[in-house]
């Protein structure tokens, strides 16, 4: 149980390569009809990468918590110190970040008390807008006891599933007070991923051709108009994990340069992202130069946070390290 699954390993690397590159638009303008390329791989990106997520979310927790019968005071504290720590740190370093340089930013913050507190309590508006992921996952994980409790039996784990599927259906959207609906939405994948690790259903997507039924599917599904995103985040996360299982036999170290440090990529990358933005904006656009700038968001976005992971390391300083989530 200690050791690390490397499929799954392979699906954390998928699953942060697609945040970097969904975080690239340069122009500044998410799905930029100027940018037909990068504008329909945003659009594929983000129809199923968060879920993804927390489905890899979903499936460790049940690994490293509930299959090891921690206590709810264990998880708490832990996933306070885990999560807590760097979304409390990387507020107040954003929050420093955008008054300073905020000639050049889209989203300009005031230095104020309610706007701080608001970070918190309405996580979407946090200056780091991505911490609205961190804040998510942390309340789901506060339901620690039901998540237990609720997958002792078959009639229990239907029953959960069914109020999972109902929160992401119904749950009204826009209630951005702890992001409620952001934690009704993305239950059901978190639960997913916790019944996969319990019941090993990953094995059923290795199966010889399941990979290209679910890709086929996957295409099908991102073609045609008006697809519910539901069945967009299910295919996309069956197609990955299928994806991950396949690859796992003939690169085992794919990813590796990179795969061990996704939370900190998470916390870190968008502000060498946004440098190279910033660059763009003062460059001669031309199809070289977006193209050049877009490998250059990718490549910075992922390895100066590894870079900057990997110093952190070494810091005898247990505070330090968990401010950058090590």
């Amino acid at each position: 149980m200690k050791q690390k699954i490397t499929w799954l390993q392979i699906l954390q690397g998928w699953s942060m390569l697609l945040v970097v590159v969904g975080h690239v638009t340069l122009t500044g303008i998410f799905r930029n009809p100027e940018t037909p390329v990068s504008a329909a791989i945003e659009k594929i990106i983000y129809s199923f990468h968060m879920p993804l997520f927390m489905f890899i979310s979903g499936f460790l927790f049940y690994w490293t918590k509930i299959s090891r019968d921690k206590t709810y005071p264990e998880v708490v504290v832990d996933k306070l110190k885990r999560l807590g720590t760097p979304f409390l740190f990387f507020t107040l370093f954003t929050f420093i970040v955008k008054f300073i340089f905020a000639p050049f930013m889209n989203r300009p913050v005031e230095l104020s008390l309610s706007q701080f507190v608001n970070s918190f309590l309405y996580p979407g508006s946090n200056p780091l807008s991505e911490m609205w992921f961190i804040a998510t996952l942390f309340i789901i994980m506060l339901f620690y006891p039901l998540w237990k409790y609720m997958i002792t039996s078959p009639l229990k784990i239907g029953l959960l599933l069914l109020g999972c599927l109902a929160l992401n259906i119904f749950f009204p959207a826009g209630v951005d007070l702890l992001c409620l609906s952001n934690v009704a939405y993305m239950m059901l994948f978190f639960c997913l991923g916790i019944l996969f690790c319990k019941f090993r259903i990953q094995r059923f997507l290795a199966a010889p051709g399941i990979l290209g039924l679910l890709l086929a599917l996957f295409v099908a599904l991102t073609i045609i108009p008006d697809t519910p995103n539901l069945l967009l985040n299910l295919s996309g996360i069956f197609f990955s994990v299928a994806l991950a299982l396949k690859i796992e036999p003939v690169a085992p170290r794919l990813f590796s340069s990179f795969r061990d440090y996704t939370f900190q990529i998470f916390l870190l990358g968008i502000f060498p992202q946004i440098a190279v933005r910033i660059l763009y904006a003062r460059v001669p656009h031309n199809e070289f130069s977006y193209w050049a700038l877009y490998l250059a968001s990718v490549v910075i976005g992922i390895y100066l946070p590894v870079l900057i992971a990997k110093v952190v390391e070494k810091s005898r300083n247990t505070l330090v390290r968990r401010c950058f989530g090590l």
